[in-house]
């Protein structure tokens, strides 16, 4: 699964994979799918907050746990003319679910932390949320991007901020 891009390259719209424009108008591709998300421990996680609501379905579902945190994050940085920097980021949130358990999760995101001048960009341009096999729990993960467009350009995410919902069907007390 891989990010599509827009740029227009001499007056011509392309569609490349994750890539950045070098300064003299290259094109530097990089390989966006073979990118592993960057992990955030638990630990790292700051303001966890999490709440848990006894529902009455859909379905056979009866806990809504809702979840907002936000993690600083391994700058992501672009500097200068035509520079784009993107990063997923990928955290387990949560109590362990079986599958069964499980029934739907939800995500949103946002900045947190971030600085910029000149002529940027600042871009989440996914968020997910769903059951992990291996952990069984809510894994979330978020991609992020900055892009630089000028010589005075400079751009700098170093949080973000997050909010989960988790639909499960949990046995009776």
């Amino acid at each position: 699964m891989g990010t599509l891009l827009l740029y227009s390259a001499g007056g011509i719209p392309t569609i490349v994979g994750s890539s950045e424009i070098l300064c003299d108008g290259r094109l530097k591709r990089r390989n966006h799918e073979d990118l592993m998300p960057l992990e955030i421990p638990a630990n790292q996680i700051r303001n966890l907050q999490q709440m848990e609501v006894v529902v009455s379905g859909p379905d056979e579902a009866n806990r809504l746990i809702i979840i907002d945190g936000q993690f600083d994050t391994e700058p992501i940085a672009a500097d200068s003319v035509n520079r784009l920097n993107k990063l997923t980021f990928s955290v387990l949130l949560g109590p362990k679910l079986t599958h069964r358990e499980f029934v739907r999760a939800i995500a949103t995101a946002s900045f947190a932390r971030t600085e910029t001048s000149g002529h940027t960009m600042c871009n989440i341009w996914d968020v997910d949320a769903d059951w992990d096999d291996e952990s069984g729990q809510v894994e979330l993960r978020i991609e992020a991007e900055v892009g630089a467009f000028s010589s005075s350009g400079r751009a700098r995410i170093y949080a973000l901020a997050f909010h989960v919902t988790i639909l499960a069907a949990l046995p009776a007390p």
